[in-house]
């Protein structure tokens, strides 16, 4: 019997705001994107809790929003990173379960979907999750610990425009420049990348956690209640969760349509009530310009990091993300940069790049268990699409210190560094004697090294405050070496030390689970029945 090529059995998952789905490198040497149970190759975000132990995830659940909206959770990933999210006790999402276990959730009805319809020889475990540029470590390690808590083992987290330019660049052996405009559901990244034969090297990203395509159904919908109100002398507001969610459904179905029409009718049905009313692609834009805007906004300010660092090429234009299929996202980017934005495969491209890459991950530790001995059996050179990938940090990691007799921040490692990145940093204690040292540990948004080396703390955001003790009575002055480590996924390790009391210690980052409490999870999720 063949040995199985265990660089096919991974799996590349786009967890969306909206929409998520999972793709493999199959035989052929194709990145191909599965379907699930209802045919379609992407799985609505959203979960229906039916009972403690029983959930619905994807299409059905996002229908159920409208009936049953407190048992309905849709865009948890906008909830990833928010400490009140992780608050078990007071929370409102179903049975007090957090953002993490529900994006386990969704991963698991993707997971299951697949090993019951595919021929894969083995159960999926082994996948790449993707996440936005912009993520900070939060966000990576609550987003990888929703795969563990699925039963997946996680090779890898990677950046959505990265994986979607690993996609692109599979297509084409010419050095470029490329732009990743990337306007999901829920999120918005702008990154501009090298890509050059499957080689992608990420020069600068931005984006904004909180603004996406349901921004642009919000302000339809409100519009759309607007008139259902003047029609029928009614005074509903979107606090009525009902009529909220029956708009937004109705909303988004319009939005769509408005991609290909100039104009569609609109029939809103609510208690009784009815209203009837169009409305036309202008003035769909119209109400939402603030939004597309603000993606203009964010383009720019990227564009200049990547001139800042020395690239004035002619870049190339890549739409990726559902949203970016709205006709005034092409038209407005082609007139404010003069370009000619290309929509290629934007709802798949995300999950087909993660697979390409946890195809080249799988094979990379299979090399590295072979040469250090764990393994005895070489693996065999890698068929399929190549791919190797140099990302940036997203966000600036500092320290907290004394800066003439005022708590700041001394940032270590700036955003759009080149990842793995490294930095030591040497400080001195501040009395005599002292029992200890306070190691504030803190993320930002600050990008020019030569204006942002000090900031104020309170434009900060702190990861983790933690004491380190000493075990000398050390004098004033004595220097304090602090190491801040980046992984290539964009996650930050911190060691410190003062000559030999050496502290080295794992960043304990609410909302993001200690061993124990990520067993606790495992088990939660596992009991939960998904269909």
């Amino acid at each position: 019997m063949a040995e199985m090529d265990k660089t096919r059995a991974v799996y590349g998952i786009d967890l969306g705001t909206t929409y998520s789905c999972i793709a493999q490198v199959d035989k052929f040497d194709q990145a191909v994107v599965l379907t699930n149970f209802e045919g379609s190759q992407t799985t609505p975000s959203a979960v229906y809790f039916s009972s403690k132990d029983n959930s619905i995830v994807g299409s059905e659940a996002k229908g159920m929003l409208a009936t049953e909206p407190q048992n309905t959770v849709v865009f948890i990933k906008r909830s990833i990173g928010i400490d009140e999210a992780f608050d078990k006790e007071n929370n409102t999402f179903p049975y007090h379960l957090d953002p993490s276990e529900i994006s386990a959730l969704i991963l698991k009805k993707l997971v299951q979907d697949a090993n019951d319809l595919g021929d894969n020889p083995e159960p999926i475990k082994d996948v790449v999750i993707t996440c936005p540029a912009y993520f900070g470590t939060k966000e990576r390690m609550q987003t990888k610990q929703a795969g563990e808590i699925a039963g997946l083992n996680v090779l890898g987290i990677i950046n959505e425009p990265t994986a979607a330019a690993i996609s692109y660049g599979m297509k084409t052996t010419e050095k470029k420049t490329v732009l990743v405009y990337d306007l999901g559901g829920g999120t918005f990244d702008v990154t501009i990348l090298n890509v050059n034969n499957g080689a992608i090297k990420v020069i600068a990203t931005g984006g904004d956690h909180h603004l996406g395509g349901v921004d642009w159904d919000t302000e339809l919908a409100n519009y759309m209640l607007e008139k259902f109100n003047e029609q029928n002398g009614t005074n509903y507001t979107m606090d009525n969760e009902e009529l909220k969610y029956t708009l937004l459904l109705e909303a988004e179905t319009k939005k769509k349509q408005l991609s290909a029409k100039d104009e569609v009718r609109c029939n809103v049905q609510y208690d009784g009530k009815s209203a009837r009313f169009e409305i036309s692609r202008a003035l769909f834009d119209e109400l939402t310009q603030t939004y597309l805007d603000q993606t203009i906004d964010a383009t720019h300010k990227v564009i200049d990091i990547a001139k800042e660092k020395g690239y004035n090429n002619e870049m190339e234009f890549l739409l990726v993300g559902g949203s970016s299929r709205m006709p005034q996202v092409k038209k407005r980017l082609d007139a404010e940069f003069g370009c000619d934005a290309k929509l290629t495969d934007p709802d798949q491209c995300v999950a087909k790049g993660a697979a390409i890459y946890a195809m080249n991950e799988a094979y990379r530790l299979a090399v590295e268990s072979y040469t250090t001995g764990t393994t005895e059996t070489k693996p065999k050179n890698i068929r399929g699409p190549k791919s190797s990938v140099v990302n940036v940090t997203s966000k600036t990691y500092g320290t907290e210190v004394d800066y003439d007799g005022e708590t700041k921040v001394a940032n270590l490692i700036f955003a759009n560094t080149s990842l793995p990145a490294r930095h030591e940093e040497e400080f001195q204690t501040l009395h005599d004697n002292q029992s200890g040292i306070v190691l504030g540990i803190y993320e930002n948004d600050f990008t020019s090294p030569e204006n942002d080396s000090v900031v104020d703390v309170q434009a900060c955001t702190l990861l983790e405050e933690h004491e380190m003790k000493l075990t000398k009575k050390w004098p004033k002055g004595t220097p304090v070496t602090v190491v801040f480590e980046i992984s290539k996924e964009g996650i930050l390790s911190v060691h410190a030390h003062v000559d030999k009391d050496q502290i080295d210690f794992k960043l304990t980052i609410t909302g993001v689970k200690s061993e124990e409490e990520l067993e606790q999870s495992k088990n939660t999720i596992g009991k939960t029945r998904v269909s």
